[in-house]
């Protein structure tokens, strides 16, 4: 690359390290990042360290059934009570378990998530999970309308594990992790609550719910209450790469994702697909990706048709720190410049 050539890259890219270091100043412990082939830490967060993912692993999981739909295994629009009995209304298909227009309501407060204590040491059955969803007043009829639900994606798991008859984990790591090659992703094992390698301490209010509830550090968890939903321990570098490979074809023959690019919007800028979201970028055209929070950690990974890739990861739940709709603005605003600049 000759002087000219590269002074230029530098000065795209240096709005990111100073987006980065505002995030840390306003309060949050530390930001990883993943552009292009460079990786960026501030604050306590080492350069693309381990993480937990939190809500990207509903990509992971969608993919997976998509997979078993290309196979013939799985009918996309049947109901999935077909592979799931528990679910009793057979108006609820695999694509609505999919898009969150399932009704089913969600299981995390009823479980005692919004108290770290609560749940850090606890390890539940998918099932588990799945009543106390069930115990819940539905949120609308099936296909009626956008309702996010992590009980949705407790299905979806226990759909995979009904037709492959293997766990869910395994079914994971060998059609999506090992397929996209990625080299630090995986699914804890049944009662592991660390972080294996090299990451950051990441850091939750002790009530979600109570602003004013102290600051605790919640690297150890036990991730059975996520499950489907958001158990993936992950890096920014992996994450921007499963989006990319995605996009590109490597996990899913066209006819599956193509369905799961339909979407139906959410707001003016955003539409959800089938475990992917679309999201509007400031110099045109949309990117596909996730975003993914669990105690300790809140995650974002994109990438666009045209190959640009990108993932943020900060070191805390947003509201922990600060504003969270200030920070979640910081945080969009750095993955649009990333895929722009």
């Amino acid at each position: 690359m000759n002087l000219l050539a590269a002074m230029t890259a530098l000065s795209l890219l240096t709005p990111i390290p100073q987006q980065l270091d505002q995030i840390v100043k306003d309060g949050m412990p530390g930001v990883e990042m993943h552009v292009g082939d460079r990786d960026y830490a501030k604050g306590n967060a080492p350069h693309n360290g381990r993480v937990r993912v939190g809500s990207i692993t509903k990509s992971f999981v969608a993919v997976t059934v998509l997979q078993l739909v290309g196979e013939g295994k799985v009918e996309l629009d049947g109901p999935v009570n077909r592979y799931v009995p528990r679910i009793t209304d057979s108006r609820i298909t695999v694509r609505h378990v999919l898009q969150h227009t399932s009704g089913l309501p969600d299981y995390a407060i009823a479980i005692g998530v919004r108290k770290i204590e609560d749940v850090r040491n606890r390890y539940f059955e998918p099932y588990e999970l799945l009543e106390a969803g069930l115990r819940q007043p539905v949120t609308g009829q099936p296909g009626e309308k956008f309702g996010y639900s992590n009980t949705n994606y407790v299905t979806a798991g226990l759909l995979v594990q009904k037709v492959t008859g293997r766990p869910l984990a395994e079914e994971v790591q060998r059609r999506v992790i090992d397929k996209a090659h990625l080299r630090d992703t995986y699914w804890p094992a049944q009662g592991e609550r660390g972080i294996r390698g090299r990451h950051a301490r990441g850091y939750v209010l002790s009530d979600m719910l109570d602003p004013k509830s102290k600051v605790v550090d919640a690297t150890e968890l036990d991730p059975s209450s996520a499950w489907a939903a958001g158990a993936l321990v992950s890096t920014p570098r992996d994450v921007a790469e499963f989006y990319e490979t995605l996009l590109q074809g490597g996990l899913l023959a066209r006819p599956q994702l193509d369905e799961m690019r339909r979407t139906i919007p959410i707001d003016d800028r955003t539409a959800v697909g089938l475990g992917l979201e679309s999201t509007k970028l400031s110099c045109g055209g949309v990117y596909w990706g996730h975003t993914g929070a669990i105690q300790g950690f809140s995650s974002f990974g994109a990438a666009t048709d045209d190959g640009r890739d990108t993932a943020v990861t900060a070191t805390a739940m947003l509201g922990t720190y600060g504003d969270p709709q200030r920070t979640l603005k910081q945080m969009l605003d750095v993955v649009d410049t990333a895929l722009c600049k």
